[in-house]
């Protein structure tokens, strides 16, 4: 301590409370997260994603909203409706979803009567028309007509 000017720690009554300097604080951010396991040496899926958040085939992830199960009593039908609905994640969100599970969750999944089978699929238009699965070129071929005429 002998090294350390007064300007770098601060002193109550001559004794040391705190450093300013980074690297003599005890305080550092530690991440306790274990990537492997001990016994084989594989890597661990963090549970707490795989129970909160679902992965759609193409990469996605959605979730339900925060709070939809607070005060219920207390909502208008409306909002326990929409507090209902499942919302994507952000880019960065699916960045970090998808580096804390392993490639078991990233595969694609097929089940019978899928509730989420209208969204497995992704098209590159902000809607889809009602009742089509998926747009066909002549419907593309419209909306350009349409957006070219205007």
């Amino acid at each position: 301590m002998s090294g350390k000017s007064g300007s770098d720690m601060a002193t109550i009554g001559g004794q040391t409370l705190i450093s300013r300097n980074v690297e003599t604080n005890d305080m550092m951010c530690k991440r306790s997260v274990i990537y492997y396991s001990h016994s084989k040496g594989r890597f661990k899926d963090n549970r707490a994603v795989v129970n909160r958040f679902y992965r759609l085939n193409w990469g996605a992830w959605i979730r339900p909203r925060a709070g939809r199960h607070k005060h219920l009593w207390s909502k208008p039908y409306h909002i326990k409706w929409w507090a209902k609905q499942h919302v994507f994640c952000t880019d960065e969100q699916n960045k970090v979803l998808d580096q804390m599970v392993g490639a078991y969750y990233k595969r694609p999944t097929y089940f019978v009567d899928d509730p989420y089978e209208p969204y497995q699929k992704r098209h590159d238009f902000a809607f889809v028309p009602l009742g089509k699965d998926s747009v066909t070129t002549s419907y593309i071929n419209t909306l350009y007509e349409y957006k070219s005429n205007k």
